[in-house]
């Protein structure tokens, strides 16, 4: 169960997740539960005022399925997998930019969970600790060790003494204000 908003959203979420979330033949792991603690937590990190904006967005998607599924009369929670399908894809590719950023943010938050899972990440045959220790990093709480090379911090020391971060050739006028020399 979620903390962060209520049960009726929650249904609307796990209804969308399964529509959003990747499918391959042979691999579907058991991860809802895992992918809506991703939604959960990300859903209580963001500002009071998008608490409150985004389980709306989730309602009006969930009731809007009345109107635009028109002949089937159900909400979006309650539609079969293949018509959910069709319905999102018709916010993705709507006209309104205000119906495609809500199916934009939560494909996000669904993709995040779902591939940031170990199950995911093995059977793509990505291993974490690996990666970190190509890249000389020991672990996630601990940043690495060198972080670039000795060449690299003198050149970029030298630039911070002179003050010279780069040229402003071939920026639009209204960034070349942000590059004005100090005096």
């Amino acid at each position: 169960m979620m903390k962060n908003v209520s049960p009726g959203v929650e249904r609307i979420i796990r209804a969308l997740s399964e529509t959003i979330k990747p499918r391959k033949p042979g691999f579907d792991p058991a991860i809802d539960n895992d992918i809506l603690e991703v939604a959960d937590a990300f859903i209580g990190a963001l500002p009071s005022h998008m608490k409150i904006l985004m389980p709306l967005g989730l309602r009006l998607l969930n009731l809007a399925a009345l109107i635009f599924m028109f002949p089937r009369f159900k909400t979006f929670a309650s539609l079969g997998p293949e018509d959910r399908e069709k319905y999102i894809l018709g916010w993705m590719e709507s006209s309104i930019p205000l119906r495609r950023d809500l199916i934009k943010g939560f494909k996000a938050i669904v993709m995040t969970g779902y591939y940031a899972h170990p199950q995911v990440l093995a059977h793509l045959g990505y291993n974490l600790e690996e990666h970190l220790k190509r890249i000389n990093v020991q672990d996630l709480d601990t940043p690495p060790t060198v972080p670039c090379s000795e060449e690299a911090a003198r050149y970029f020391s030298e630039l911070e003494k002179k003050n010279a971060w780069g040229t402003t050739d071939g920026l639009p006028g209204s960034c070349k204000r942000y590059f004005k020399e100090k005096k």
